[in-house]
């Protein structure tokens, strides 16, 4: 006997879907359709927060100082971070960010239990 789907009847409940009680009796064009749309809301918001971030890390690489050389008593105007060492540092941090909300969402789910997915799913 085959088991039934998280958005059938009879199904287990998923974590976010279905959203409401007895979704499983609306028609699939319309859920699918609604689907398509909260996907879309939640690329957008990505889409946002992934522009935000690179904004965060042109203002961090973008940040300089000056110095006085000792030999000589000129002014140096210099960058604080190298730009190819923060961008690949914040960059790996962010693309790290699906797989560390993956397993902190699954060790909740499991009561802050040991399961498959954990560190080996980060690394």
């Amino acid at each position: 006997l085959p088991m039934a789907s998280i958005c059938e009847e009879g199904g287990e409940g998923g974590l976010i879907f279905p959203a409401v009680s007895k979704e499983y009796e609306w028609p699939s064009g319309l859920r699918a359709t609604l689907y398509l749309v909260g996907l879309g809301y939640f690329f957008l918001g990505i889409a946002i927060i992934a522009d935000t971030f690179m904004s965060a890390i042109e203002t961090v690489t973008a940040k300089r100082i000056q110095t006085i050389n000792r030999k000589d008593g000129h002014m140096r105007t210099h960058t604080l971070w190298n730009e190819t060492v923060a961008t690949l540092t914040l960059m790996a941090l962010g693309s790290s960010a699906p797989e560390i909300f993956l397993s902190v969402i699954d060790m909740i789910k499991k009561d802050f239990h040991f399961t498959a997915l954990g560190a080996s799913t980060i690394v």
